[in-house]
């Protein structure tokens, strides 16, 4: 725990230790069709609701020629305003949020494309959009509907930020090996130490193992991250003993 602190209260303070544990990746989720619309966000499995709007779009007449023209233009102008606003709340939950890793879209029927297609979303939010989902619900029913037609997308992300992380570890091994360790003995020792920044797992291990050092982990503040064993990297750090850990200072 890499803090000091001192404070006389009848509780405990828990919220440096929370943090420790939390999960860090983010993913924006917007559920939206031309009667509501919802702003969220996916935390490891958790999905929060930060914002429901609804709109003031019209529904579909079914009067004909000139008045049926006008009204679609009403329709128009409505929805146009309706999906600014929930641009604006995009923009200004994801554009300065950290550790966001993507964003998902969805809803029932072509609103979603169109709203996209708008240019309402600041360029580097649209950047981050990973999916665009056809959903049959909006509200809270269409944030988790979106979370698990896009379970392909976030695995995906998983992979790749699997990737990075044993990239990272190798090359390190190969061009500052003083940074990292592998190996039961040497990562538990360094562990110890409170010497870990990362330690790295393969899924193979048995399971009680994993959980202990994922105890001992929360003690130091190291991050525990468990990799395939199937992917090609994954199987060089099995080999390896399938434990390995990035190092905050070197240890001897």
């Amino acid at each position: 725990l890499q803090l000091r602190t001192y404070r006389c209260d009848q509780t405990f303070l828990l919220e440096p230790l929370k943090e420790m544990i939390e999960e860090k990746d983010v993913f924006g989720l917007i559920v939206l069709d031309n009667r509501e619309g919802n702003v969220g966000i996916l935390k490891g499995t958790t999905i929060k609701e930060i914002k429901k709007l609804t709109s003031d779009v019209p529904g579909k007449t079914t009067k004909g020629g000139q008045s049926q023209a006008r009204y679609a233009r009403i329709r128009e102008i409505a929805a146009k305003e309706f999906h600014k606003k929930i641009a604006e709340i995009a923009n200004k939950e994801f554009l300065e949020m950290k550790n966001l890793k993507g964003i998902l879209i969805g809803g029932p029927g072509p609103t979603k494309e169109t709203f996209i297609d708008e240019g309402l979303l600041n360029n580097e939010v649209k950047k981050k959009i990973l999916a665009v989902k056809d959903l049959s619900y909006t509200g809270d029913f269409g944030l988790k509907e979106l979370v698990e037609k896009s379970n392909d997308v976030l695995s995906e992300q998983a992979s790749i930020k699997e990737k990075e992380l044993l990239d990272k570890f190798f090359t390190l091994l190969a061009k500052s090996p003083k940074k990292v360790v592998y190996g039961k003995e040497k990562t538990l020792k360094a562990l110890d130490m409170s010497a870990v920044d990362i330690i790295i797992l393969t899924d193979d291990l048995d399971d009680i193992f994993i959980d202990e050092i994922e105890e001992k982990a929360i003690l130091f503040g190291t991050q525990v991250e468990i990799v395939s064993s199937e992917t090609e990297l994954g199987n060089q750090l099995k080999e390896l003993g399938g434990i390995a850990g990035i190092l905050r200072f070197e240890v001897y």
